[in-house]
């Protein structure tokens, strides 16, 4: 189902039209879907609900010699890809159910697709042309490193956001990333924490000078973290020291593409929302 988005003040300022978020069924994927529900209430934007189908793990479960243990039974089978498409299938309603559950208690319009290709992050960002993706590790991949592939989600209280973490840099993108956290905190009453890569001096000046113009027209403050150098780790270090639940970049961010979004969001434990 299509809607026409909504014109808001804040679909103004961040010509945001289209939000997609990847769905899991699992308690680590709400999150992502939370926030984008939230985003797309704030800026009239359309929501799209997202439930990837591993290509690559369809095509393990076709292969004849191999074989699945039971956790329950520690039985060995044979695996049946048609058992694995039924639960796919199966999934797949939990996660539109899971969807127009909570943007329905939001009053926000939604439409969804099963969208079948690698359960890669980078391979998602590229696939889906929206103003901002909302990323959580979806389920097919946890499947292929031995867990299960999901368990329906169980309605319970969620902590509240109380940091929004921005990974800032020069271009366009980034800003309305760092817009798209004021925004997002003015709603949710959270702080900003504002990171700050490993830059020359005169560069990380601009930055701060830029981002504190920005946060000063909406009333806002923010911490600023300077990550000690590039890579996966002086990130983690900086998500930690800003204590988010949300980080929040520009699509294509060169830190994020070197360190692999999938690593990002298997270290992070939050969602990723990415911004164009």
């Amino acid at each position: 189902r299509r809607t026409t988005a909504r014109m808001t003040p804040a679909s103004k300022q961040l010509g945001t039209r289209h939000v997609v978020v990847t769905l899991d069924v699992s308690e680590r994927g709400r999150p992502a879907l939370e926030t984008a529900v939230r985003l797309a209430a704030i800026t009239g934007a359309h929501l799209e609900g997202v439930f990837v189908e591993d290509i690559n793990l369809i095509r393990v479960a076709e292969l004849p010699f191999l074989r699945e243990l039971r956790p329950s039974s520690l039985a060995e089978e044979a695996i049946s890809a048609q058992r694995l498409q039924r639960e796919l299938r199966s999934l797949a309603r939990q996660a539109r159910r899971m969807l127009e559950q909570v943007a329905g208690e939001m009053g926000v319009p939604c439409s969804f697709q099963v969208w079948r290709g690698q359960a890669v992050a980078e391979t998602l960002a590229e696939s889906f042309t929206a103003d901002i993706l909302s990323l959580a590790q979806v389920s097919s991949r946890v499947a292929q490193r031995g867990r299960s592939i999901g368990r329906p989600l169980t309605r319970r209280h969620q902590p509240a956001v109380t940091t929004i973490n921005v990974l800032l840099n020069d271009s366009k993108a980034a800003m309305r990333a760092l817009t798209t956290a004021c925004v997002l905190a003015s709603d949710l009453e959270a702080e900003i924490a504002v990171l700050i890569p490993y830059e020359r001096k005169a560069t990380r000046k601009k930055l701060r000078q830029k981002a504190k113009a920005a946060l000063a027209a909406y009333g806002l403050s923010a911490r600023f973290i300077q990550l000690s150098e590039t890579g996966l780790e002086p990130l983690v270090e900086g998500i930690v020291l800003g204590g988010s639940n949300i980080l929040i970049a520009e699509s294509g961010n060169i830190l994020l593409q070197e360190t692999g979004l999938d690593q990002c969001l298997d270290k992070l434990a939050c969602p990723i929302l990415l911004v164009r």
